[in-house]
């Protein structure tokens, strides 16, 4: 009899005991299991957070640049202006400049080729100014913003925008001064760029606003250089060696100016007694007006220019408001002013 109510006691208190043992070793798991799943819950909720918190990025604007000639040197200098200014907005605009090589018809199959690639907006440094461009009414019907550049479209008012300067002023501050210096009075050569641009169209009407006011200033050759170095030489020496006199050179551009000082001293004219004057302020103008060879130049801002025109491309298409002008303004550089604009090329 004792021994069976023995074996009931140990027999209770084994079962206890694995009862015990066995709520013990489940309640680590039921723990573990437990928290792991919180985690994960809690993971999940940070994750979908961040997410929604986080905008996509915005898609970049893509913006061409039709460009008239790199080889025209004032041009390379807006050209490096564009570049360094597209250089500091990856993260808002992919920019790419295309060169026209001073073809009118490369430019419309240029822009034709832009549009049909999904270009968002065209900045136009135009070619022809005295009749209409094409290329305003392709971005019309394109529904994409066109902003020129440099020089003035004819039919300018259906563009959305206009960045530089004004090509008649800077006529009449070059001719003002060369008037001033020359007491007003001399046998007058001018020498212009491409018959068919604006700002050469402007800043001949300046020279000319200006001559009217002096008398005995008279005008005895006139041609074009395109705006060309080597071709504005040539054509002082066959003035030279046709017998011409003159006292004054105005030169459209400082390319001009300086083929013209290369042309006098090719058939052994000093410069130095003559009034040259020229426009743009590059820095080769500016070390012929350090020498002494030109009198005056007057500066074009060409990274001014190259830079409001992509800006004015993107304000518009971020729906900001944007001037129809965006004027840079041109100012009159003499010798004195050596140093200064120097400085600004550097």
């Amino acid at each position: 009899m004792k021994k069976s109510i023995l074996w009931v006691v140990i027999i209770a208190i084994s079962l206890s005991m694995v009862v015990m043992f066995s709520s013990l070793s489940c309640k680590p798991e039921e723990v573990a299991e437990t928290t792991a799943a919180e985690v994960t819950e809690a993971e999940t909720t940070a994750a979908e957070t961040t997410a929604a918190e986080t905008e996509a990025p915005a898609e970049k604007f893509k913006i061409t640049i039709l460009c008239a000639n790199f080889d025209d040197k004032w041009m390379s200098y807006m050209h490096q202006g564009m570049e360094e200014y597209a250089a500091t907005i990856p993260d808002i605009a992919d920019v790419t400049l295309v060169d026209a090589k001073n073809a009118f018809e490369t430019q419309i199959s240029q822009a034709e080729n832009a549009i049909a690639q999904g270009v968002d907006a065209l900045v136009l440094v135009p070619l022809n100014t005295i009749e209409d461009s094409p290329i305003v009414d392709m971005c019309i019907d394109a529904g994409i913003p066109l902003v020129s550049v440099n020089r003035f479209l004819k039919n300018q008012d259906l563009a959305n925008c206009y960045v530089g300067s004004d090509s008649l002023v800077a006529g009449e501050l070059e001719m003002g001064y060369l008037a001033e210096i020359s007491e007003g009075k001399g046998k007058v050569i001018i020498i212009q760029g491409e018959l068919d641009h604006e700002a050469a169209i402007n800043r001949t009407l300046g020279f000319e606003n200006i001559m009217e006011s002096y008398p005995e200033m008279e005008e005895v050759a006139r041609d074009t250089c395109h705006w060309m170095r080597d071709e504005s030489q040539v054509l002082m020496e066959n003035w030279i060696q046709s017998g011409i006199e003159f006292d004054i050179v105005a030169c459209n551009n400082d390319e001009g100016a300086i083929g013209a000082i290369l042309g006098m001293q090719s058939q052994g004219l000093d410069p130095k007694p003559y009034f040259i004057g020229g426009i743009d302020a590059t820095p080769d103008a500016l070390d012929f007006l350090n020498k002494g060879f030109l009198d005056c130049t007057v500066f074009q801002d060409a990274y001014g220019q190259g830079k409001g025109g992509i800006e004015a491309a993107v304000n518009i298409l971020q729906g900001k408001a944007v001037d129809d002008i965006v004027w840079i303004p041109y100012e009159l550089v003499t010798p004195d002013d050596y140093e200064t604009y120097k400085a600004k090329w550097e």
